[in-house]
């Protein structure tokens, strides 16, 4: 399963940015998004967890099983968890 935080990393080292600044501006989001993302405290949405998957040549549905699960965590959703879950990476 991926973390958010885990797919700005790979986004970082794929395309050499240099800061999550830079991460931000790739993805067309606000830098306080990609802190968000990075704490745990924001998901990736639907349509940027397949444009990150893309990106990074990744299956886009487990990359969006991996933040819908990621979200229900967050939502403390076990239903929702163990749903996603089996559809994450």
């Amino acid at each position: 399963m991926y973390k958010s935080s885990q797919l700005i990393d790979m986004l970082r080292q794929k395309y050499r940015l240099r800061s999550d600044n830079t991460v931000a501006k790739k993805l067309g989001v606000s830098r306080s998004a990609v802190s968000r993302y990075r704490n745990q405290t924001g998901s990736i949405d639907d349509r940027l967890a397949v444009e990150i998957a893309e990106m990074l040549a990744l299956d886009p549905f487990e990359v969006l099983a991996s933040m819908r699960c990621e979200r229900a965590a967050r939502n403390n959703s076990p239903t929702d968890i163990n749903f996603w879950r089996k559809y994450a990476a």
